[in-house]
């Protein structure tokens, strides 16, 4: 599983969030069988926004058994900083387009 959780710092406390920053990426979700990964974040919390539901893991390989997270109005999450965002549409979800980005 995915070492993703809330918006929250390493201490538990809430993430100053201000907006989404630098792109890490855009990708096509055609099928439940396709997936995306962004390029390494440079921060410790990334913005995801997708038109779908969608499994979420750190690193390079996400499957069903990951996270997963309706991203329809844009979503907040903690990451490890350097670590790589995959995504990939839940079973029975129409194909997407996923942004995700740093958060500054």
């Amino acid at each position: 599983m995915s070492d993703i959780t809330a918006v929250k710092d390493r201490d538990g406390e809430t993430l100053q969030i201000v907006a989404p920053g630098r792109s890490l990426g855009r990708g096509e979700l055609l099928a439940a069988n396709t997936s995306f990964t962004s390029e390494s974040t440079g921060t410790e919390a990334v913005y995801i926004y997708c038109n779908s539901v969608i499994h979420v893991a750190e690193g390079s390989v996400v499957t069903d058994a990951d996270a997963p997270v309706d991203a329809r109005s844009g979503i907040y999450l903690r990451s490890n900083r350097g670590a790589k965002i995959s995504v990939k549409l839940m079973e029975g979800e129409d194909p997407a387009t996923v942004w995700v980005a740093e958060v500054k």
